[in-house]
């Protein structure tokens, strides 16, 4: 992918980034209620007629074959099921922090990873060293106290990182299915994973004795809507457009969503090692948004 990302690029990502940033806030309400795996599944089952909806509005239909039904059964495992499940399941062990530094490691991992699957992605060492400058950003924002804590939280941090290595796993293997349009994939990915995750939340939870209250009903319902099917449909349009490895920068602006989430509706203030950062995440998103070769 050699082409300068536009402003067009720009747009799409920053929303995509703001929608899957908000995740982390609805779903630390709903699961106080929720059990996980009932939250992911719910996810899904809320997520795919509305990306249905979106595929048909924009004329698109599913596959016909069975090398395309097979590619969106991956994706609902890679990008659906591992990421909503780990997520769920590890919010309950961890600091939402610790899960916004986990998922700073997509761009290093991607990195890393999308060479040796795709021939359009090169290994470069700016961009190396803008996933890291961009994962030590994450860390300042978020408080490198965080990390202080990681030792009680082994199991937690283990299951969460699923997270952010499926995804990046699914991301480059969406990249290769040139044959699916990103509507396609956003409905296969809820459809095979709400397969997935339904008769797990009913093998290992009670999803009918639950009474959440409207607060997590609702915080549910954003999450499936707006954090899912919407963000997860515009995700993949993201990495159709840019490309695997630029789509990571993504992740990178999870904390700083939330940080500007808790500063406008909470009204914290932000330490200076926050601000500076805010700074090291930028340079890392510029440095990994460079054209090749030498980007």
């Amino acid at each position: 992918m050699n082409r300068a990302m536009t402003t067009a690029d720009w747009a799409l990502l920053l929303t995509a980034a703001l929608l899957l940033g908000s995740t982390f806030l609805f779903l630390n309400i709903a699961i106080r209620e929720i059990t996980p795996l009932t939250s992911a599944a719910l996810r899904t089952l809320i997520a795919a007629p509305i990306c249905w909806g979106l595929m048909r509005a924009f004329g698109v239909r599913l596959p016909c074959t069975r090398e395309g039904w097979v590619a969106l059964a991956w994706l609902g495992l890679l990008t659906g099921a591992i990421p909503f499940g780990a997520i769920s399941w590890g919010q309950q062990h961890i600091e939402s922090g610790m899960g916004g530094i986990l998922f700073g490691t997509m761009p290093i991992l991607t990195v890393v990873l999308a060479p040796l699957f795709l021939a359009e992605e090169s290994f470069t060492r700016r961009r190396l060293a803008g996933g890291a400058a961009g994962f030590v950003g994450i860390v300042l924002l978020v408080g490198p106290s965080v990390l202080a804590n990681a030792s009680t939280q082994v199991l937690g941090i283990a299951v969460t990182f699923l997270a952010p290595l499926s995804h990046t796993l699914g991301a480059i293997y969406a990249r290769r299915q040139s044959g699916l349009t990103p509507p396609a994939m956003a409905t296969g990915q809820m459809v095979f994973g709400a397969v997935i995750l339904v008769p797990l939340a009913f093998a290992f939870e009670a999803p009918l004795d639950l009474s959440p209250s409207p607060a997590a009903i609702g915080a549910i319902l954003v999450a499936g809507v707006f954090c899912t099917a919407i963000a997860m449909s515009l995700y993949f349009v993201v990495v159709r457009r840019i490309g695997a490895t630029r789509s990571t920068l993504i992740p990178l602006f999870f904390p700083v969503v939330a940080v500007v989430l808790g500063t406008v509706l909470l009204g914290e203030r932000l330490p200076l090692e926050a601000f500076v950062g805010l700074a090291l995440i930028l340079a890392g998103a510029i440095a990994v948004s460079g054209r090749t070769p030498g980007a």
